[in-house]
């Protein structure tokens, strides 16, 4: 057992409404549908457990099962078990470290966004710039040559060397 337990956080369940069809409507995959209904499902079933165990158990009635019984004593026996049991106090052990995990999470998923946005910006540049130096059957020589520097210098010592098919 663990004895270096921490308090007990006492709260009372927040119940909050879950518009499942509005959060369905904004999936377009049929795996992520599945995986809400079945979040739905799971949700179910911890609201019907909540509602369950919401309050105490109602008292054994001691007094009548004396009643029922015919041995003597065994009921005496089963009150004073019954009364020495105590349970441990739900203790909340996990919740900091959970917290921490979160904050973490939470920060890397908006680096991830910042760092998309600024791959995004030099995606669109590579792609203007890419777009700008398209070249089709109108583009002359001298335009070739002040896009690709290197490509004159490259060609001249090709026909220098006699070198006719080698990029073929």
């Amino acid at each position: 057992m663990n004895t270096l337990r921490r308090a007990v956080v006492p709260r009372a369940l927040a119940h909050r409404s879950i518009d499942w069809s509005n959060l369905a409507t904004k999936l377009s995959s049929d795996s992520a549908k599945a995986e809400v209904s079945r979040l739905r499902a799971t949700y179910g079933e911890i609201q019907a457990l909540a509602n369950t165990y919401s309050s105490a158990p109602t008292p054994i009635d001691f007094a009548s099962y004396k009643a029922k019984v015919s041995t003597p004593g065994i009921v005496e026996k089963f009150e004073a078990e019954y009364k020495t049991v105590s349970f441990p106090k739900a203790v909340a052990e996990e919740l900091a470290e959970i917290k921490e995990q979160h904050a973490a999470m939470l920060s890397e998923a908006e680096q991830s966004v910042e760092d998309s946005k600024a791959r995004i910006v030099a995606l669109t540049d590579l792609v203007a710039a890419m777009e700008s130096n398209q070249v089709g059957y109108h583009t002359t020589l001298e335009q070739l040559y002040e896009l690709y520097p290197d490509l004159e210098a490259e060609i001249e010592a090709e026909i220098e060397a006699h070198e006719w098919g080698k990029d073929i």
